[in-house]
């Protein structure tokens, strides 16, 4: 009787996931192929070079809110006094959020949506979703710029500059390292929880070598 309540309710369990997946790439419906941006959060000079890009290209409009100037810094290398100079041309402090310049109601009058904040868009959209986006903007016969990977998309192409006066591999690394910022953001942790990862795993396999020479020394007395 156990062993068959196991049984469904793992087949339950395995069911929901299942469908739980389905509705996640429903909901998503794309329908092209993404471009792989092989990002490393590990590499800070590319951290840099996107948390730059970031606050140059995108800050205007977004915000991400959830991070701190000091707390980039440290994760990145900087003291505060770059990080200051770097980012905000020394008109914040350390312990600011990185918010939007842009003033409230602005982005509604010139594009008719509130710009998001993008502390988590690569952990809502992921890496690849970003970075297809962000180099998807073709512009049509009436001489307007639209996006192959959301249509009508209210953003404008704010990288045409930069892509008009890069190589084609200047580009490629100028987008790479700001979504590899993008990345950071959504979890600065994400490189320490690497590592204390395989600690974790290294621990408890000696913990179940211990176990079963524990068990092995307690069932020897029982045989005899």
């Amino acid at each position: 009787m156990i062993k068959k309540s196991i049984r469904n309710w793992a087949l339950v369990s395995l069911t929901l996931m299942f469908g739980a997946t389905l509705n996640v790439h429903a909901a998503g419906g794309y329908n092209i192929e993404f471009e792989r941006v092989n990002n490393d959060v590990r590499d800070k000079e590319s951290l840099q070079r996107g948390a730059v890009h970031f606050v140059n290209y995108c800050m205007a409009c977004h915000s991400a809110e959830l991070n701190r100037y000091n707390r980039v810094a440290r994760d990145l290398g900087w003291t505060d006094d770059e990080v200051i100079a770097k980012l905000t041309y020394n008109t914040l402090t350390p312990v600011d959020m990185m918010v939007t310049t842009m003033e409230p109601g602005v982005s509604e009058d010139l594009f008719g949506i509130q710009a998001p904040d993008l502390s988590l868009m690569s952990r809502l959209k992921g890496n690849d979703y970003i970075y297809t986006f962000i180099r998807g903007y073709y512009q049509q016969e009436d001489g307007s710029w639209n996006n192959s990977v959301l249509e009508g998309t209210s953003m404008p192409n704010v990288l045409e500059g930069v892509r008009r006066h890069s190589t084609e591999a200047e580009f490629d690394q100028f987008t790479t390292d700001l979504v590899n910022f993008m990345d950071y953001i959504g979890e600065p942790s994400k490189v320490q929880r690497w590592d204390l990862g395989w600690k974790v795993i290294a621990f408890l396999l000696v913990l179940l070598l211990l176990t079963y020479l524990l068990k092995k020394e307690y069932w020897r007395d029982i045989k005899k």
